[in-house]
């Protein structure tokens, strides 16, 4: 059985955070990367301040880079490519950029180089970085998510996909479960081989960007990013979200682990602000609420978007992003088709202004 340990950290001193990085790695199995390329992956949903809990600490990237140094990496890669990406990654606000090269490492753009992979039928274009990598690391934030309820090291990975080519893949997959196949597909495709997560300053409420940022105190690390995952579930307090129960569902005891340090069961945390749980699909029932969405009929009760005209800026990028071309604006005000909306939530994701509420 795999093993997965929970440190607690209870600030991003560099001290603290390296001596709770450590625990982590003597308690697990950590991968042999000496004289190795490593790809170091992060969360950079946007160009954020780490106050605001969006994207993955530049203190925790820090120690990670450090820790694979001085395990004797010959190369270590830092990349992401968030959903709005313009113009070349250059993560400054997040304090990502400056980690990267003061310690050496190298920033990847991810949308410099793709290779198309064909994942459940799907084309899928993902970085060429995970080809020149032979380690892969990821480092992923403790968030809530509107759509998957949970972010964590598995859905870490979609942010191989480059930029805007990430908001179709949401008509391919239209419902939380079938979504979260596609993620698994494409975690797969990447051969991770070990998964840390950011969990001293989490986000609760209206994740992964419009939620508040609240203090966790622990970093969790292991070999299996399943059981990461679990983990941050049950901190979180979630009896089920769509991801694990579909990796369960796929690859049984996928989830169970063996934790040296800490018990997450002994963490959870009772008044986290999680996303409700819906009513969740069965395989054999995922035909036709894909095909009802197709039409606009809801059948599992997940909320449509709406939108807060009085926070709103026009900057647009709700509109930008959708996928199933739902939005416009309409002086000055952005409406939605409810027809043509899959409630994929990519709008929420990408609001800068949190003018878009889900309830």
């Amino acid at each position: 059985m795999t093993r997965t340990a929970i440190a607690r950290s209870d600030s991003y001193d560099m001290s603290e955070v390296r001596k709770a990085i450590r625990e982590i790695v003597d308690s697990t199995s950590f991968p042999a990367v000496r004289g190795k390329t490593v790809l170091v992956k992060p969360n950079i949903l946007s160009d954020s301040y780490p106050e605001k809990a969006i994207t993955t600490h530049p203190s925790v990237v820090r120690a990670v880079i450090e820790l694979v140094k001085a395990e004797g990496a010959s190369r270590i890669l830092v990349g992401d490519s968030p959903g709005m990406q313009t113009g070349r990654l250059n993560p400054v606000n997040s304090g990502i950029a400056q980690v990267a090269a003061e310690t050496g490492a190298e920033l990847v753009d991810f949308r410099s180089s793709t290779r198309i992979h064909d994942i459940g039928g799907i084309r899928i274009p993902m970085t060429t970085a995970i080809d020149d990598a032979d380690i892969v690391i990821s480092v992923a934030k403790f968030k809530t998510h509107q759509l998957m309820s949970a972010t964590g090291a598995v859905k870490n990975m979609f942010g191989l996909v480059p930029g805007l080519q990430k908001s179709p893949l949401h008509l391919k997959a239209r419902t939380p479960e079938t979504f979260a196949r596609l993620l698994i597909g494409i975690f797969r495709e990447a051969h991770v081989d070990y998964a840390f997560m950011d969990a001293i300053d989490g986000m609760e409420g209206s994740g992964p960007t419009n939620g508040q940022p609240r203090h966790v105190g622990l970093l969790i690390g292991g070999e299996n990013a399943y059981a990461v995952d679990k983990a941050e579930a049950m901190i979180m307090g979630y009896r089920s979200v769509p991801l694990l129960d579909e990796a369960e569902a796929l690859m049984p005891g996928i989830t169970e682990s063996e934790y040296p340090l800490l018990r997450p069961e002994d963490l959870t945390i009772d008044d986290y602000k999680r996303i409700p749980e819906g009513r969740k699909s069965t395989l054999k029932t995922l035909f036709i609420p894909n095909l009802l969405s197709r039409i606009g009929i809801q059948t599992d009760g997940r909320p449509y978007p709406s939108f807060m005209h009085d926070r709103c800026r026009h900057c647009q990028k709700c509109v930008r992003i959708c996928p199933a071309k739902a939005l416009e604006m309409r002086g000055n005000k952005v409406h939605i088709r409810r027809s043509r909306c899959i409630r994929c939530y990519c709008c929420h994701e990408m609001c800068p202004f949190d003018a878009i509420d889900i309830s």
